[in-house]
């Protein structure tokens, strides 16, 4: 059997607000609340999960590997040492954030919400091993998809 502890977020990621947007067009990503919104040539963040933070896509997970910039309508998310950030972003797509929202006709996602979650997770080891897994389904799909366009086109 898997041992799981039981923890908070705030014990596995440290989350940050993003800043406005630059102004400016480049190759970096910027994320807004419901994911990539433009592109810039600044970066405030690198290899980080971005959560929407306010809208009516408020909750929303993305992951990030590379160099980006966060708008002030999302939240970074940075995992702590020794826990796998693949691991974490697929936990926290399964903790249905989109319902834990304050707020009704503009829905806000805060930290101290995100942080005061609870949630349990095993070791490293199995971390790995679990988002390995979900990483190789997750491809599978993507192939499958790009297959499906490319029938479309020839259909």
């Amino acid at each position: 059997m898997i041992e799981m502890y039981n923890v908070s977020l705030k014990d596995v990621l440290t989350f940050k607000n993003g800043k406005k947007r630059p102004k400016g067009s480049g190759n970096i990503p910027v994320y807004g609340g419901n994911g990539i919104l433009g592109y810039t040539d600044k970066s405030n963040y690198e290899n980080c999960i971005v959560v929407g933070r306010v809208g009516a896509y408020c909750g929303s997970v993305y992951y990030e590997p590379n160099q980006c910039w966060v708008s002030d309508n999302a939240i970074c998310g940075t995992p702590h040492k020794n826990v796998d950030i693949y691991y974490t972003m697929y936990l926290l797509k399964s903790l249905h954030l989109n319902q834990r929202h304050i707020g009704t006709s503009q829905p806000l996602l805060t930290q101290e919400i995100l942080n005061s979650i609870e949630c349990k997770v095993p070791s490293f080891n199995i971390q790995k091993k679990i988002s390995g897994i979900l990483l190789s389904i997750d491809n599978k799909i993507e192939n499958n998809n790009a297959i499906n366009r490319n029938l479309a086109l020839v259909a």
